[in-house]
């Protein structure tokens, strides 16, 4: 690792600890703004403007960048012209409403990106996050550059339990990219919907799950150019990003990384489960347009105050299959 970007190493260090709304750090102009002003400059960054949406997709190809699958996207660049023109297309998971499209630089050409590259890929760096979130299991690091196009959507969500760190630094090119709707929330479980959170903290056994925009509150955005922000994920480290802009003119782009535990598959409860709320409404709604005897009604109630016992039976079961035990 060369020394240019070792005064990123005390900034990390440094760095206060945020707790709205959930422990992290957010590091304001993260890189010097010679080095900031550069590497926005580099053609491999500032991209210039298509006509097409077709013809943006071959620049990025010309200029290194490969598609890579990441949540909330599709695979096919064909697939994803089919929906961005004609708006037909797959959700990539009940809680979205759209999907995106992601390419990651592969092939870097410029000096400056490179040596940032290896400095973000160094033991240094990575013993630096290590120490500052007193991580205490072997981590591997994934990290790149990347392009997201319109329609990339991942709905709030806290992140699996395989990550141990995850960080974004905002690179955008564009001269008004913060007014863009292109930026990462940080959210917040409404009060009726907080028992989901107690839920994963209860069960470290299960993985955590998407969840609907409506269920959550965005506290803040990460809007600020050149702002970094880390994160260990945990139980209500919920973000979410949907992006809704004209990527003709500049794409959302990012220093994008984590470190990662060792991998392990864990069983899931759905998120729709949870909506016992919407379960008891559309009842109540189906019985407000039927008549009804009052035992039927008895029968209803009792049935939802049971709801929740054969949930916790059923994810025993599952369990049990996980682990190899008779059912």
């Amino acid at each position: 690792m060369g020394a240019t970007f070792t005064y990123l190493l005390d900034k990390i260090r440094d760095a206060p600890f945020s707790a709205e709304p959930f422990r992290h750090v957010e590091i304001q102009d993260f890189l010097s703004p010679e080095h900031f002003s550069e590497l926005c400059g580099d053609p491999q960054i500032h991209l210039p403007v298509a006509e097409r949406t077709e013809d943006l997709i071959e620049q990025l190809g010309e200029a290194g960048y490969k598609l890579i699958p990441f949540p909330g996207c599709v695979t096919s660049a064909d697939e994803y012209l089919r929906w961005f023109n004609s708006g037909w297309g797959h959700k990539v998971h009940g809680a979205t409403e759209s999907f995106g499209i992601v390419y990651r630089l592969a092939d870097y050409r410029g000096s400056l990106l490179t040596e940032l590259s290896d400095f973000m890929n160094s033991y240094e760096a990575k013993e630096a996050l290590v120490e500052k979130f007193q991580l205490d299991r072997p981590v591997t690091i994934d990290y790149g550059v990347q392009k997201y196009l319109h329609g990339y959507e991942i709905s709030p969500h806290p992140d699996i339990r395989q990550k141990a760190l995850t960080w974004m630094l905002n690179l955008n090119p564009g001269d008004h990219s913060e007014d863009l709707e292109i930026h990462t929330h940080y959210l917040r479980l409404k009060k009726e919907w907080a028992f989901i959170g107690e839920f994963w903290r209860g069960n470290p056994t299960f993985e955590r799950d998407w969840l609907p925009w409506a269920w959550c509150e965005t506290i803040k955005q990460q809007r600020r150019n050149n702002s970094i922000v880390i994160f260990s994920p945990a139980n209500d480290t919920i973000h979410a990003v949907k992006a809704n802009y004209d990527h003709l003119q500049t794409q959302r782009t990012q220093l994008y990384g984590n470190l990662w535990y060792e991998p392990q598959t864990l069983p899931k409860v759905d998120f729709a489960r949870f909506n016992i709320s919407g379960e008891i409404q559309s009842a109540l709604e189906r019985t407000a347009r039927t008549p009804a005897t009052v035992q039927q009604l008895k029968t209803f109630y009792w049935a939802q105050l049971s709801h929740w016992r054969n949930l916790r039976q059923e994810i025993d079961s599952v369990l049990r299959r996980h682990r190899g035990l008779p059912g």
